[in-house]
């Protein structure tokens, strides 16, 4: 009877340790923040400072358009991307922004398009350059 219950707890550790380092480091889409984004470029924005509508530490980010592919993602920011791209790589109607810390990525942000396009001067966001362009 003993090692029943010691089989069923070190089996039920196991599972839950393989849990935890799957959920681990995944990134979670800030659906708040892409609706502020949004809501500054409909009254007419053209750059949108990141560090005013985060409330989450990050080191970098950087926005993807169209198809752009997980691959892509995790070699243009040399991070490990754990998380949904909300299906950026086969949709033409969204940008995808990525926020990373510690080499993983942490938050997304699903940006319509029909706002307008997303881009960054410069190349990668940083919390010291932190303006996303609408176009």
């Amino acid at each position: 009877m003993l090692q029943k219950w010691l089989f069923g707890i070190g089996g039920a550790v196991i599972i839950m340790t393989m849990l935890i380092l799957f959920m681990g480091n995944r990134a979670t889409e800030n659906t708040l923040l892409a609706k502020n984004i949004m809501e500054q470029a409909n009254s007419g924005s053209t750059a949108v400072s990141l560090n005013q509508l985060t409330t989450f530490d990050w080191e970098k980010a950087q926005v993807y358009g169209p198809y752009t592919t997980r691959d892509v993602i995790e070699k243009t920011m040399d991070i490990q991307f754990k998380g949904s791209t909300s299906g950026i790589d086969v949709r033409e109607d969204i940008f995808l922004l990525v926020f990373a810390k510690e080499g993983h990525a942490i938050k997304t942000a699903v940006l319509y398009r029909k706002v307008g396009d997303y881009t960054t001067k410069g190349g990668m966001l940083t919390p010291e350059s932190d303006l996303l362009y609408i176009e």
